[in-house]
């Protein structure tokens, strides 16, 4: 803008010069009045073309004045734009970034599920197959566990029954899924492996001579063998799992021996080696 100023400041002061140049020649005309005609006819038509250069001078400078105006315009214009569009570059530049790190992450996620996909579609092929062997031996195992059943311990029966009730009448036609079935079987089993890993005591009725009904406590040493004997040390005996049930045949004499082995399990004697008869039977 200080630029156009000093322009418009030099023109002005051309533009009074060439005003000041005409005048001057017109009052030089008036005072060669004197001189011959065509002297003054030169002097007019130098005058007059003074005068056209003056017009012609000031279009000219009009039409530059006003061209450097708009250069001056556009340039600001463009100053700005510039501005923008390399703020706009900027900005794009980053979300193209941010694009291409998105567009990765995703390849590789898409790489993890594929990998993961495949490994899923070969553990399904393996459980089909482990399936199929289990669908054609399950009946079979059912059958057998219905078969030990009675030769469990009553207090372990009496645990598992909800699971016992389970066990299909026919294995062949029951609406219980595979995965209920093979819960049903793994439910028994494992607490039949519990039960016989530990001792477990219980308080029962038994039955003796002549019909006499005596409680007695149990120790089930789990399922191979039980002891028992009523709080006066009188009645006592063992208990033997067979295929129909478990016998409890009394042995005269072994009261206090086993007596001793409840104390000790129940904390209240001193823990030492007790000798007890032992029998067993072929199941």
């Amino acid at each position: 803008m200080q630029y156009n100023a000093m322009m418009h400041l030099r023109v002005a002061k051309y533009i009074k010069f060439i005003k000041k140049v005409k005048t001057n020649t017109i009052m030089n005309l008036k005072n060669l009045s004197k001189f011959s005609l065509p002297i003054f006819m030169l002097t007019f038509s130098v005058s007059l073309f003074g005068e056209k250069l003056v017009d012609d001078t000031r279009s000219t400078i009009e039409q530059w004045v006003e061209t450097e105006q708009i250069i001056s315009k556009e340039t600001s214009q463009w100053k700005i734009e510039k501005g923008l569009l390399e703020k706009t570059h900027a900005l794009l530049t980053s979300e193209v970034a941010r694009l291409d790190s998105e567009l990765k992450d995703l390849k590789e996620s898409a790489s993890a599920s594929d990998e993961e996909r495949s490994s899923l579609t070969a553990q399904k092929e393996s459980l089909k197959a482990a399936s199929k062997v289990v669908a054609s031996s399950i009946g079979s195992l059912e059958n057998s566990l219905k078969a030990i059943i009675p030769s469990l311990p009553d207090p372990l029966i009496e645990k598992i029954r909800p699971l016992i009730r389970r066990l299909p009448d026919n294995p062949e036609k029951t609406d219980l899924s595979l995965g209920q079935r093979v819960q049903n079987i793994v439910g028994i089993l494992s607490q039949t492996d519990k039960f016989n890993t530990t001792i477990t005591a219980t308080s029962e009725a038994r039955e003796f001579e002549e019909g006499k009904i005596v409680q007695v406590t149990t120790l089930y040493m789990g399922l191979a063998s039980a002891y028992y004997v009523d709080d006066s040390g009188k009645y006592a005996g063992v208990g033997i799992p067979t295929a129909n049930g478990w016998e409890w045949p009394v042995i005269d004499g072994v009261g206090p021996q086993i007596k001793q082995l409840v104390d000790i399990y129940e904390g209240t004697g001193e823990i030492q080696f007790i000798q007890v008869p032992a029998q067993t039977k072929t199941l």
